[in-house]
């Protein structure tokens, strides 16, 4: 039979979600813990491939396993085997010819973007432009496959803070990073919108500048036949451990923040 299971994922520590040799990878993590509990039969399949730096809340994986092994794939089972960093939180019984790739009807990814002053209202015109169906290839190194639907594209702020929620039926390489990046640049007035237009024009060539990969999640893809059964003690103790994240994370960030401010006041001429 077949299990799916959602992932979850710090991005940190890894060399991005697919197995590489002599790298420590997300893939190489899960299938070290799935070997260890006796439940793997060779591969397993994955909804899509994240980069270096990028986390994810709803990675998919699905595999094979004896029938009688399938109370060893429940998410508290295997986040016994797995660094505290990656944990899984739900599973489901699979319909047999499932993929977690090519089953996938959508994906959808969330960008956190902390640059406060940008203009969110022309930062949502030019977002507008991306809505439907076009040719994204100078949103992505890809020159083949580049035709893509975006379903849903919204910006929010908080604080300074601008979150990207993006849904579309398929995603190149780097696409939401550089639709961010661009974005931004408009944002800033560094860029006008004639510039993010053309963007969209594939025969112009032109490049799109990549945001960082540190703010990228994989939030969730969309299958029909599933049925997911959350393990709540799972998720729980997922929360405590992100908890003292933030709480360290934070920390680090006010000390950068306030060198930032220091460093704007003892500006050279003041010396």
């Amino acid at each position: 039979m077949k299990v799916a299971l959602k992932l979850a994922y710090l991005g940190d520590n890894y060399y991005g979600f697919q197995k590489q040799p002599d790298r420590v990878t997300v893939d190489s993590q899960v299938r070290r813990a799935l070997a260890q509990i006796g439940v793997i039969h060779g591969d397993f399949c994955y909804a899509g491939r994240t980069d270096r730096g990028v986390s994810a809340l709803g990675q998919v994986i699905d595999f094979w396993i004896d029938e009688d092994k399938i109370d060893l794939t429940r998410p508290r089972c295997v986040n016994g085997r797995l660094p505290r960093d990656i944990w899984t939180w739900a599973w489901s019984i699979a319909p047999v010819g499932f993929s977690a790739r090519w089953n996938a009807l959508w994906r959808e990814y969330q960008y956190l973007l902390w640059h406060p002053g940008l203009d969110r209202d022309l930062m949502e015109e030019a977002a507008d432009m991306l809505l439907g169906e076009h040719d994204f290839r100078n949103f992505s190194s890809a020159k083949v496959g580049t035709v893509k639907r975006v379903e849903k594209l919204e910006i929010r702020e908080r604080d300074g803070l601008f979150i990207f929620d993006i849904r579309a039926d398929g995603f190149l390489w780097n696409m939401v990073r550089k639709i961010v990046g661009a974005t931004e640049k408009v944002g800033s007035g560094q860029k006008d919108m004639r510039w993010f237009k053309d963007l969209l024009r594939p025969e112009l060539n032109h490049g799109a500048p990549t945001a960082p990969a540190e703010g990228l999640i994989l939030m969730e893809v969309g299958y029909d036949g599933l049925d997911w059964q959350v393990d709540q003690y799972s998720r729980a103790r997922a929360g405590r451990m992100l908890a003292g994240t933030v709480q360290k994370r934070m920390a680090g960030a006010m000390v950068a923040l306030e060198l930032e401010r220091a460093m704007e006041v003892c500006r050279p001429d003041e010396s």
